[in-house]
């Protein structure tokens, strides 16, 4: 019997890993108007910033559903695996809450623990990742969730926004709420903190905050993972992920980009970092 590992779309896995490593992603939900999409199957980040721009129906989220968590949960089990299931933060989504509703349903029938990253994004992507290449060396489920439960205090996320219009107006703002009033031009970094976006710090322009990217990774290192991640400026990862290959190889850097789920509060000419520092 295997482990299969389980996330949701706000993971921002590439696909191409995601298949791979044998990791199930279940999708997301965008609204839009009266039009519901499943991230990364209904929609796509280009999509998706047509939309902000036109600022007619501004999108909204919401976690899957728990018969869409039972679904998954179900064929897993009907193939004989374990499942290892990691999850968005549990105070940006109710996305674990679907996830233990559909484990209660299986009463039993199969072997899940289920994981609050306090995580969102690539961040939470890299811990999928490093999940599903512990279960492919055979270690047991318990073990998989101790080594993923010790990885998450040593991931970080970095995100460089061009405004903070988007996470006010999806009301996901949290602490970075110090920021809004800033200079206009001000463009704010953005982290993660016991699960919510928190504010990390200020750059006077887009140039200095992609320095200060390039300086906060650099200053955790050494490093186990690393990632890029944009939202619609794939030129500029790029750059930044061959700056980064000091730290790693850069075949071993992930380039991902923030998918509908995660776009929606990012918005446009976002930019960030991933990362997991050796224990």
């Amino acid at each position: 019997m295997a482990i299969r590992i389980v996330t949701d779309s706000s993971a921002d896995l590439p696909s191409d890993l995601a298949e791979r490593l044998n990791i199930t992603v279940i999708p997301c939900n965008v609204v839009v108007g009266d039009v519901s999409y499943k991230d990364g199957v209904d929609i796509s980040p280009d999509e998706l910033y047509g939309h902000l721009a036109a600022g007619i129906n501004y999108p909204t989220t919401s976690q899957p559903s728990a018969a869409d968590f039972q679904s998954v949960y179900t064929a897993l089990a009907d193939q004989g695996h374990s499942i290892l299931s990691i999850h968005v933060s549990g105070k940006l989504s109710g996305t674990l809450n679907s996830a233990e509703q559909a484990k209660a349903s299986m009463g039993g029938r199969v072997e899940i623990q289920i994981v609050d990253s306090q995580l969102a994004s690539i961040s939470l992507g890299l811990v999928v990742l490093a999940a599903a290449e512990l279960a492919e060396k055979g270690l047991p489920l318990a073990d998989v969730a101790s080594k993923v439960a010790g990885s998450l205090p040593l991931t970080k996320c970095y995100f460089l926004l061009d405004t903070l219009e988007y996470l006010q107006k999806g009301g996901r703002i949290g602490k970075a709420q110090t920021f809004v009033g800033s200079i206009l031009n001000v463009k704010p970094i953005l982290g993660m903190e016991d699960g919510e976006a928190v504010p990390i710090e200020r750059a006077r322009n887009r140039q200095r905050g992609l320095r200060r990217l390039l300086e906060l990774a650099r200053q955790a290192a050494p490093l186990t993972q690393l990632a890029v991640i944009h939202s619609n400026d794939s030129l500029l990862a790029q750059g930044l992920r061959q700056e980064l290959s000091e730290l790693l190889p850069e075949d071993q850097i992930v380039s991902a980009r923030f998918g509908a789920t995660l776009g929606t509060y990012i918005g446009p000419g976002a930019v960030g970092l991933a990362l997991t520092r050796a224990g």
